[in-house]
């Protein structure tokens, strides 16, 4: 069993519902109960049963023996975590702004929940600036997309994620052709220099009428009619719980985003940052269309 499976049990004790239990930990209703299944037939037995006509999830008596050992474990991971050193009392984690706007927020929740006698700084950096903050010892974590140049710099993957087309409704039925897309009506984002390649591959040597690098100018002309960009399948997701876009498939295919976390190659993970590790590949659950590599 792993500790995301446990951490779903005790969310479902602690809130009582499916519903309340999935919103607290940033996850869907349908990726929880796959969870609670899993763990369910890990154990050969059920947790939970429902009263008829209440959606109160209620502990059976093997549930009630499994919360006492889950609390325990819970405790435990802690001290675990703290053998070989003291907990750093803080953690300073840079992000580019897709990440840190769509993905991050649900790992600084758990993580600061979970640990709150660390005190986590959250930076807004590009690759070369956080690249130089860890050098200096300013930084701890840096997530970043391409590929490190810089000396003294640890690169650990974590995640690969399809990009995908995004538009207000312009009309157009997929599966779409690029001649059928009018750079004109980009929304263009440099998301990595392989990403800059792959478009000049793609639609030649043209210059976007629009180019934009933070998420809410992203926001505000995608879902402006006629306009269209590809995005990560993270920020595409992100994007349409607050405007109009819909998705629409390619006769041509699309690269994928690289994200790893940059660190000082001189120092060892800590306590924290495999904490931090640990939240991330948690909440990374929530997007199956995201290959976790950490």
């Amino acid at each position: 069993m792993t500790t995301s499976e446990i951490e779903t049990f005790l969310a479902i004790c602690q809130h009582k519902t499916v519903s309340r239990a999935a919103e607290s930990l940033y996850i869907t209703q349908s990726s929880l109960s796959i969870r609670l299944k899993a763990l369910e037939k890990k154990l050969g037995g059920v947790l939970f049963y429902r009263r008829k006509g209440s959606r109160q999830m209620i502990l059976t008596a093997a549930g009630r023996q499994f919360y006492a050992l889950s609390t325990q474990y819970e405790a435990l991971l802690k001290q675990m975590l703290q053998v070989c050193q003291e907990v750093p009392a803080s953690l300073r984690v840079s992000s580019l702004n897709s990440v840190d706007t769509f993905l991050l927020p649900a790992v600084y929740t758990r993580f600061s929940q979970r640990y709150p006698e660390i005190k986590l700084e959250i930076q807004d950096m590009d690759r070369q600036a956080a690249s130089i903050s860890i050098q200096n010892g300013d930084t701890d974590l840096a997530f970043t997309s391409g590929k490190n140049t810089c000396e003294g710099i640890r690169e650990t993957p974590v995640f690969i994620e399809p990009m995908v087309l995004i538009c207000s409704d312009i009309g157009l039925q997929g599966p779409v052709r690029k001649e059928d897309l009018s750079v004109d009506n980009e929304v263009y984002i440099g998301w990595s220099q392989q990403f800059s390649h792959w478009h000049l591959q793609t639609f030649g040597d043209v210059h976007p009428r629009l180019t934009v690098s933070i998420m809410p100018h992203l926001q505000q002309f995608v879902a402006r009619k006629g306009f269209w960009s590809i995005v990560p399948i993270s920020v595409a997701i992100g994007l349409a719980k607050n405007c109009p876009i819909r998705q629409i498939d390619t006769a041509f295919p699309l690269p994928t985003r690289e994200m790893s976390i940059l660190s000082a190659a001189d120092v060892p993970d800590n306590a924290a940052t495999l904490a931090f590790y640990e939240c991330l590949r948690e909440a990374l659950t929530a997007y199956p269309q995201i290959e976790v590599v950490i």
